[in-house]
């Protein structure tokens, strides 16, 4: 039994915690797979680096279908509802920005990849203050 000074656990919050701690082996396998597909050393001049657009979807639909997980959840009150939303957000541009460097490499010319590889570094760093928000609202340090 919960004493005064003790809240009881937000049933939202804490699925959400276990979802996000499910998740993590697959989102770390899912970094390394792109991690390695870039090459140590840049490609000679005139060629392209390699394409990581696999890796990138990949990570992409597990971002997805994370944060589907994580609309579902519902109740919570205000704390749940806050810890649902900021995490969903902060998935969201996770995605957004790997949507911008897969098309960055997709770029038809230099100009537009560096274009786009702005907006996505734009879009990550979002995501990044977007999930101090939610490791706040979950009582957890972001990333896990």
């Amino acid at each position: 039994m919960f004493t005064r000074t003790q809240a009881a656990p937000n049933p939202v919050v804490a699925k959400i915690r276990a979802l996000l701690r499910g998740a993590r082996p697959q989102l770390q396998a899912d970094q390394q797979a792109l991690g390695l597909a870039y090459p140590e050393d840049p490609p000679p001049p005139g060629q392209r680096f390699p394409d990581p657009s696999p890796a990138i979807a990949t990570m992409r639909q597990h971002l997805q279908a994370l944060r589907t997980e994580v609309l579902a959840q519902s109740g919570g009150g205000p704390a749940g509802a806050s810890a649902r939303d900021l995490t969903a957000l902060t998935l969201l541009q996770s995605d957004h920005s790997l949507e911008k460097l897969a098309q960055a490499y997709a770029a038809p010319d230099p100009a537009s990849a560096d274009d786009l590889r702005g907006q996505s570094v734009i879009l990550l760093k979002q995501a990044k203050a977007t999930s101090i928000k939610a490791g706040k609202a979950l009582a957890i340090p972001w990333p896990l």
